[in-house]
């Protein structure tokens, strides 16, 4: 296999269209821009002078401060292939929702993270608050267990996913006691389903997950998200087959299906 070469200037200029796309509307300056990215700042303005060239920055003729132009509106408004699986399956989670009036969360493996892409939120005061795009440790939240439990062989290595940066020891707990409880989920999926995290990621709070393929041959995962005194033990398998009943319902439609039987 060919070696890849990276060109800095592209990498440079992708860099700081990133970091425009973050920062205040009405610009930063120059000094700014190079100083946070590490860029010399004449490669910053000459990348900066290239950008505008396309449209793609503007600079305000009376403070001097760099923003985003209209040149990047054909690529801040193109739908990608995920954004398109996440509205197409949000229907699914408002589904399920209604059904068990909790919260309900569409996640994807990000490494060893788990991203949160959508979330619809049940109509009851009590409730479990959360944020899409956020980010958790795989290795503890039911949507990554049921991810991790889902992947080929060769991609489940425990270690792996207890080596994420992040990881950061609740009181009380240990890398083993969270070993064991990942490994468990693992060792269970083949025979139920479904995976379960048990306040390893937020005090108070209980998750179930189910994993389903994509037409794409991707995986995500959908969890149910309760207060831990709404999922007793006897709950929990309900709340999985109320998700797959519910992936079934829309599964012609979309063309996703349930990762493994739920039992």
């Amino acid at each position: 296999m060919a070696t890849t070469k990276l060109l800095a200037s592209v990498g440079k200029a992708v860099r700081i269209v990133d970091f425009l796309a973050r920062s205040d509307a009405d610009g930063v300056p120059l000094t700014l821009i190079a100083r946070s990215l590490d860029i010399n700042k004449t490669t910053a303005y000459n990348t900066l002078a290239t950008l505008r060239e396309y449209t793609w920055v503007e600079q305000d003729e009376e403070t001097g401060y760099y923003r985003l132009g209209e040149g990047i509106g054909p690529i801040a408004s193109y739908h990608t292939h995920t954004q398109r699986i996440v509205d197409e399956l949000h229907p699914v989670l408002v589904g399920i929702s209604r059904r068990f009036n909790e919260l309900v969360h569409l996640g994807r493996l990000t490494g060893t993270s788990i991203i949160y892409l959508d979330k619809v939120e049940p109509d009851r005061a009590i409730r479990v608050v959360s944020r899409i795009g956020r980010e958790a440790v795989a290795a503890r939240t039911s949507l990554g267990r049921a991810l991790i439990a889902s992947s080929p062989e060769g991609e489940r290595s425990v270690d792996y996913f207890l080596s994420d940066p992040s990881l950061k020891l609740a009181r009380e707990e240990t890398i083993d006691s969270l070993r064991a409880s990942l490994e468990s989920n693992i060792e269970l999926f083949p025979t139920r389903g479904w995976t379960q995290e048990l306040e390893e990621n937020e005090a108070g709070i209980c998750c179930v997950a189910v994993p389903i393929s994509l037409p794409s041959g991707g995986t995500m995962a959908i969890s149910v998200s309760t207060p831990t005194e709404r999922m007793p033990e006897e709950r929990r398998v309900e709340f999985a087959r109320g998700i797959a009943e519910e992936v079934r319902m829309h599964a012609d439609s979309i063309g996703v299906s349930l990762f493994h039987d739920i039992r």
